[in-house]
């Protein structure tokens, strides 16, 4: 009867610590994604059009977002679809790229990112290394939300301003799919299209920025100068992150299902007995 009990217990607490791990690893999904790409060099280059391939990983600041939080989405460009041409060397610290995030799912929308002017010195026919560009946004709608990257400018700021303007030839995969959870409110009502905004960026041979800020709409606007995101014409609120709750209860969770565990196992009969 003991052997039973001490089986059946061990078995029990197996299976909450399989159904917690499953439960945390659930809340985010990311993987790289490979889409052909279309860049244009500045015209003062006179290169013709590159067609590469750019590879970008997309992660969220928060695994587990409930509605009404504010997120930052990192973009990783693993892979810049042109290689620096074989014009100049470039030095450390001149380029600064800026991209677009397109949302899906229970949230649509576009979000503006940019990095900062970083990157390491590059050979001339050498891989472009780009800085991580971040872009931030409230969650209205609970859900799962899906981030895909998109079009992104490269601005060299070395001898000449310039722009390299890449833009994919096809809809890229999902890189990036957030569980966002109804919080305390006990929903997402709010609308379900979101706008970022950032600094205008034109694209072209010059390669000069604005400074401009547009709000509102459906459609998201590359942004060259700002990553800060407006939602929907609501201001961002950083809520409080769904996953600590949940770690706490499910911690709370397993050191009751522990300490039945130690009860049911005790040998009491023997105690008893040596007594």
């Amino acid at each position: 009867m003991y052997a039973h009990r001490r089986s059946f217990t061990w078995a029990l607490l197996l299976t909450v610590s399989a159904a917690t791990l499953a439960l945390d690893a659930g809340q985010a999904e990311a993987a790289n994604v490979s889409y052909a790409t279309d860049c244009t060099p500045p015209k003062i280059s006179g290169l013709p059009v590159i067609h590469g391939t750019t590879i970008a990983d997309l992660s969220s600041s928060k695994s587990s977002p409930v509605v009404g939080d504010t997120v930052t989405i990192t973009w990783k460009t693993v892979k810049a679809a042109s290689n620096n041409p074989g014009l100049v060397d470039l030095p450390a610290n001149v380029v600064t790229p800026t991209g677009t995030i397109t949302m899906g799912g229970a949230q649509s929308g576009s979000l503006s990112a940019k990095g900062p002017k970083s990157n390491p010195a590059t050979k001339k026919n050498s891989p472009m290394q780009l800085s991580a560009m971040t872009a931030s946004v409230k969650l209205t709608k609970a859900g799962s939300v899906t981030f895909r990257p998109g079009a992104y400018n490269i601005n060299v700021d070395y001898i000449v301003p310039t722009d390299t303007s890449c833009k994919p030839s096809g809809t890229p995969g999902v890189s990036l799919t957030l569980t966002v959870g109804a919080g305390s409110s006990g929903g997402g009502t709010t609308g379900g299209s979101t706008t970022t905004t950032g600094g205008s960026s034109t694209t072209g041979g010059s390669g000069t920025t604005g400074s401009s800020t547009t709000t509102g709409g459906s459609t998201g606007t590359t942004g060259g100068t700002g990553s800060s995101t407006t939602t929907g014409g609501d201001l961002a609120a950083t809520g409080g992150d769904g996953s600590t709750v949940q770690a706490l209860g499910l911690a709370g969770g397993t050191v009751l299902l522990v300490g039945a565990a130690v009860a049911v196992l005790t040998p009491w009969r023997r105690l008893r007995r040596s007594r």
